[in-house]
């Protein structure tokens, strides 16, 4: 028709928003109010440990120069430094001279005074402190998230809901610190302070984000990683190292705190006798860093100290000194010596035993774990230190150079990098490799010696006897595990279980003279990690530099003598990991560690995992065939195995089906699904599902399922059920997880 435009060669497609700006609008269009609120934890820490610290005069006593909030302000740039801030004192001052004259006889009007001081201390005491507050918060914040999931029926479970909770709230912790960072720069008398805003909210920035993705986005870095068996390991290497690492931390810190009450007119020795303040409430802010500075001493390292300047009136001069293990029996006796050999001794077993224990039969990863810890030794080592640095220029003001004068100065104190890298690496290579072995030789049950058994029928009852094939470990905790009902066509086990029968092992005999064993063992780390240190100190006091080097080399190849490391063994996959424990395959039992409440429930059909303490079998219903389950008294929390022989699908299949089912079950109103995707489940292919419902008595019940097909082609399915308003949050998850990390298929 004449007049009428054509019509358009292509319709524009809708335009949407890329990946990263989607991820931006949902971020800053989601839940700020709680993102506040886990914010605040940290924030408010500072301002308490700042009104705390300003609260002394600090000897100020007629003439008050530095007023509540000055202090106030100074003590909150104090405190920034435990997230990276800096402290920097700068000023400047002209005074008049009357009647002088200059080097070249002409009289001069005033004097010209200006320095900059830098203090360079990070207080650990204040930096664990932030990181638990913020921790606090954070887990505050992740069940406020889950409970308001749970409330919307229709709500959208986004795998990246934790890390967009968690981009806010380390937003908001890095804007809190700024805006502190920023008041905490008082000018006092012509001095202006410095708490480098900057560095201070990058460093709140970055431990902001560390902390709040480990806990909001875990469910999410545990699902990527659960194909991976190389990134679980260096998971678990690495919280056997953090445990060990408090551990150290909190024995080293009681160790340098009673050591401190024992000193003589400390207060005097710490400069603070007429400031009105206990050097021992001082020495709470410092307590991580005397526990690392205690421990490098008993390690064999030396606290250093020096001091150095140079002026361009009177040159360059440099100061240092040491105090080591010979020093320290010096100043109080042998005994002394002796203690903190114990202690190095007894921090260096730590890593080994903890290493052993969690990681038992992972030979690699024990020493993965050592290494992580030795790493953050070093860490707090580096950070440890105090140090200060001086500057300034004072002369006349004539604009001649020939009245003026410069000087600067440096004063570090801290604790030997060198010194801790080498005794470091004989201490906890001696120990790690020695640990496993001093567990086993004392019969440690569960770890690495032989469980204890009650004995079974038709084997002998004495002990030595061999153990059962295809026992299980018993331990004494473990969770619970759910069922997966087994569908229509599915055939059923061909077995009638008339009792439950617990294969166990034979009882191994007692391990003899294990009291000499102990002795010998600690006297052998003793011997390798306090004997090389002393030596290797004494050859240093003997000036080779050749010998040094060569101590060097064998501490290197000590701490080398892992041997060939274990590949380590695919870890099961389910919501949250706290540390999963060793999986095998079918009919390689490995090792179960059995948290706390749980123990090992092992069934007739050749399976067995961990539940929870006092938990038992229910008669198997005939209408419910090949569905075994497990639950203790409190009613409606529940394990249901499912049993399937010669499954002709894959698992994911078989939840797709008895979704369809569970969608129109009149018992299962409101149903939702959290999610269901495929896995792998200790090497086999599998899958997981976990979901929501609402059951007949109005309660809402929430249900993980993992299911897997082993190697004989037998489907098992563990499925946990429970009240969502009965166990707190995150507990019911826990408890599958420790049922998942316990599981294990009995060879028959």
């Amino acid at each position: 028709m004449p007049g009428t435009p054509p019509p358009p060669a292509y319709l524009p497609r809708p335009v949407t928003p890329s990946p990263v700006g989607a991820f931006f609008g949902r971020t800053f269009r989601g839940d700020w109010a709680g993102a506040v609120q886990a914010a605040l934890w940290p924030l408010v820490l500072l301002l308490v440990g700042a009104v705390a610290l300003a609260g002394p005069s600090y000897g100020q006593d007629d003439e008050v120069v530095v007023g509540f909030v000055d202090r106030l302000r100074v003590s909150l740039a104090l405190l920034l430094q435990s997230v990276g801030g800096g402290f920097e004192l700068s000023g400047h001052e002209r005074r008049p001279v009357f009647g002088g004259t200059s080097d070249l006889g002409s009289e001069s009007s005033d004097q010209v005074l200006q320095g900059t001081a830098s203090l360079h201390f990070v207080p650990l005491t204040v930096t664990v402190l932030w990181i638990v507050a913020l921790l606090i918060g954070v887990r505050v914040l992740r069940n406020r998230i889950r409970l308001r999931a749970a409330a919307a029926p229709g709500g959208v479970h986004g795998g990246t809901a934790g890390f967009e909770a968690a981009v806010r709230v380390s937003l908001l912790v890095t804007a809190g610190v700024l805006a502190l960072a920023l008041f905490a720069q008082p000018e006092i008398e012509g001095v202006e302070v410095s708490s480098s805003p900057v560095l201070a909210a990058l460093g709140a920035l970055l431990l902001g984000l560390a902390v709040s993705c480990g806990v909001l986005h875990r469910e999410d870095l545990a699902h990527r990683m659960a194909a991976r068996p190389g990134a679980q390991a260096v998971v678990r290497a690495a919280g056997t190292a953090l445990r060990a690492l408090v551990v150290v931390l909190v024995l080293c810190s009681l160790v340098a705190f009673i050591s401190l009450t024992q000193v003589d007119d400390l207060a005097e020795l710490a400069d603070l006798d007429e400031a009105d303040v206990s050097p021992l409430l001082v020495a709470l802010l410092l307590l991580p860093n005397l526990a690392v500075t205690a421990l490098g001493i008993g390690w064999g390292a030396s606290a250093e100290a020096s001091a150095s300047g140079a002026s361009s009136t009177y040159g360059g001069s440099r100061q240092s000194g040491s105090f080591g293990l010979s020093e320290l029996g010096d100043v109080t006796n042998d005994w002394a010596v002796v203690g903190a050999l114990a202690l190095g001794l007894v921090c260096a077993l730590t890593i080994g035993v903890l290493a052993a224990r969690r990681l038992a039969g992972r030979r690699g990863e024990q020493f993965l774990a050592a290494g992580i810890f030795f790493g953050l030794v070093l860490l707090l080592a580096a950070f440890s230190g105090f140090g200060v640095e001086v500057s300034g220029v004072g002369g006349s003001g004539g604009g001649s150079e020939f009245g003026r004068a410069s000087g600067n100065g440096t004063v570090e104190t801290g604790i030997g990098i060198p010194e801790v890298l080498l005794f470091g690496l004989l201490w906890i290579g001696a120990a790690t490799f020695l640990a496993p072995f001093l567990l086993q030789m004392v019969g440690q049950r569960g770890v690495a010696g032989a469980p204890m058994t009650a004995p079974v029928p038709g084997a002998p009852a004495v002990p030595g006897a061999p153990a059962v094939p295809g026992s299980v470990p018993t331990p004494t905790h473990s969770p619970a595990l759910p069922h997966s009902p087994a569908p229509s066509h599915s055939p059923a086990p061909s077995y009638v279980p008339t009792m439950e029968v617990t294969p166990p092992y034979a009882p191994a005999p007692k391990p003899r003279g294990s009291a000499g064993i102990w002795v010998a063992t600690i006297a052998g780390a003793l011997v390798i990690g306090g004997g090389a240190a002393a030596g290797i100190l004494f050859w240093q006091d003997g000036g080779g530099d050749d010998k040094t080097d060569g101590a060097a080399k064998g501490a290197s190849a000590s701490a080398s003598r892992s041997g060939p490391q274990d590949p380590s063994p695919v870890a099961s996959e389910a919501t949250e990991s706290p540390e999963p424990s060793a999986s095998a395959d079918s009919g390689d039992l490995g090792v179960v560690n059995v948290p706390e409440g749980s123990e090992i429930m092992t069934d007739p059909e050749g399976f067995s995992f961990a539940a929870p303490t006092g938990w038992r079998r229910e008669p198997v219903d005939p209408q419910r065939p090949g569905q075994i389950t497990y639950a203790g008294s409190t009613g409606r929390e529940e394990f249901l195995v499912g049993v399937v022989t010669d499954a002709p699908y894959t698992s994911y299949e078989n939840f797709l089906n008895i979704e369809k089912h569970t969608k129109s079950a009149p018992d299962k109103s409101d149903y939702q699904r959290v999610r269901l995707e495929r896995n792998t489940f200790q090497g086999r292919s599998g899958a997981i599902w976990e979901y929501t419902y609402t059951d007949e008595a109005d309660r809402t019940i929430h249900a993980i399922d993992q299911s897997y097909i082993a190697e004989n082609g037998t489907e098992y399915a563990i499925q946990f059920s429970w009240r969502e308003d009965f166990l707190p949050a995150g507990e019911g998850a826990k408890t599958h997880r420790t049922a998942l990390d316990t599981w294990r298929l009995i060879s028959d």
